[in-house]
């Protein structure tokens, strides 16, 4: 997508407190870019099993009753989190199972941004993304803003001064630079580019000013940090110690087999980073990894 920023923004929501805290990210990033701000509500409204095809007609209208009403509740959610700013921001309600309606909604609006907020998983699977942001992460083919539980509390909107651009020597972290620099200029932020150098890693980088300057260095000051070992280790532990309120990383997709993956350091940062994660990706070809 353009460096210049996401002109559509698309928020699905399911009414939980995460999600309105997502509202509010996704809200801050269509102020700063002038974009246009979708709030989605996607569900099947499915009957029960049992129900016999006599009785479908009257279950058609108890639907249609319950999209109406969630229409009405979807206004009412916007209008508590967003208060006054809600004005202008189109909302959308679907029939159909989530990570389905937020690909339909996407493409009926051309998002080039989703931002939403997931449930971390508790048990054995707490380090887990909810199975709808991961799908969607997965599936994505534009970017995808993550906020999780614990990330930065807007009051009443998140205050993004501190951007972190973890870049290896790619064309999908140089992508991801340029992202970061345009959302740092817009929001007035300090932006750090981090670069992790790992042994025998692909895609080191030995100068990261040069860098910095060959792929466009904005004309605001840019903070670097280098750091040595595990990059998804090293990226987690710089933004757990400084001051981060968004994190803007880059990540391929590929294929496996017959699904789409995307980069094991990119998953672990969106896991385990506490703040909020942009994830730019990249589609590549068809090839197994």
């Amino acid at each position: 997508m353009p460096t210049e920023g996401p002109t559509n923004i698309l928020c699905p929501v399911d009414f939980s407190e995460i999600s309105a805290l997502g509202l509010r990210f996704a809200y801050a990033m269509a102020k700063c870019s002038g974009a246009r701000l979708t709030v989605l509500f996607t569900d099947p409204f499915l009957p029960p099993p049992y129900f016999t095809q006599d009785r479908l007609d009257e279950v058609k209208k108890q639907i249609d009753d319950s999209m109406k009403e969630a229409a009405v509740s979807l206004e009412a959610f916007v209008a508590g989190t967003l208060g006054g700013s809600a004005a202008g921001t189109a909302l959308k309600v679907i029939e159909a199972l989530p990570v389905d309606g937020i690909r339909r909604a996407a493409a009926e609006i051309s998002a080039d941004l989703i931002a939403m907020g997931t449930h971390g998983r508790s048990g054995v699977n707490r380090l887990m993304l909810g199975s709808v942001a991961e799908r969607v992460l997965r599936e994505s083919s534009v970017p995808v803003l993550t906020v999780r539980p614990g990330s930065h509390t807007p009051d009443p909107f998140p205050a993004i001064r501190n951007i972190v651009c973890p870049v290896n020597d790619s064309a999908v972290a140089r992508h991801a630079f340029r992202y970061a620099a345009r959302m740092a200029g817009c929001m007035d932020a300090q932006l750090t580019v981090l670069h992790v150098k790992e042994a025998n890693g692909k895609d080191g980088i030995e100068d990261l000013c040069a860098w910095i300057g060959a792929a466009g260095r904005p004309s605001r000051s840019v903070r670097e940090m280098t750091r040595e070992g595990d990059a998804a280790e090293e990226i987690v532990a710089a933004v757990s110690g400084a001051p981060c309120d968004l994190l803007v990383i880059g990540a391929r997709h590929r294929r496996f087999f017959d699904s789409t993956v995307i980069g094991t350091t990119t998953v672990r940062v969106v896991r385990h980073a506490r703040c909020a994660v942009l994830t730019v990706v990249e589609k590549l070809g068809q090839e197994n990894i």
